[in-house]
């Protein structure tokens, strides 16, 4: 069983568009709040990251340990938390609970990265053809 996705085309700098691994993602709070959006898959990326307005929306717990992140922009101070998400294709669907870093800055994409997404799946990257293929590898979840 594979899930697989088309890149989707996003806006670039100065207007450009490019097309990326990005895929919808029905992310799951401390509360009955969900909330679908379009998450890019990044396998430079250690940890997964959502922008803080979106966690609370979501009612992420807050409380966590705060941890230096570094990336292009430098250094933030993000939030250690965790979050349920949905991925479903067809009648296909998988539920995780992945830790996370939340962001301050609220322009950030909302970013699946390796720890605890990337364990569970084998993931390919087809550039080429633009699309990303998600499958199931021994250490993860029952569908």
């Amino acid at each position: 069983m594979a899930l697989t996705y088309r890149y989707r085309e996003q806006p670039g700098k100065k207007g450009a568009r490019t097309k990326t691994p990005s895929i919808p993602v029905l992310f799951m709070g401390g509360s009955p709040t969900r909330f679908q959006v379009v998450a890019l898959v990044d396998s430079g990326a250690d940890c997964s990251v959502l922008p803080r307005g979106l966690a609370e929306i979501l009612n992420v717990d807050l409380s966590g340990p705060q941890q230096d992140s570094f990336g292009f922009g430098g250094k933030i101070i993000c939030i250690q938390s965790k979050v349920s998400l949905l991925l479903s294709q067809g009648h296909e669907k998988v539920h995780l609970e992945i830790p996370i870093l939340v962001s301050p800055d609220d322009n950030c994409p909302p970013i699946l990265g390796r720890a605890g997404f990337f364990d569970v799946f084998r993931v390919t990257f087809d550039s080429k053809n633009h699309h990303l293929t998600l499958k199931k590898n021994g250490n993860g979840p029952s569908y």
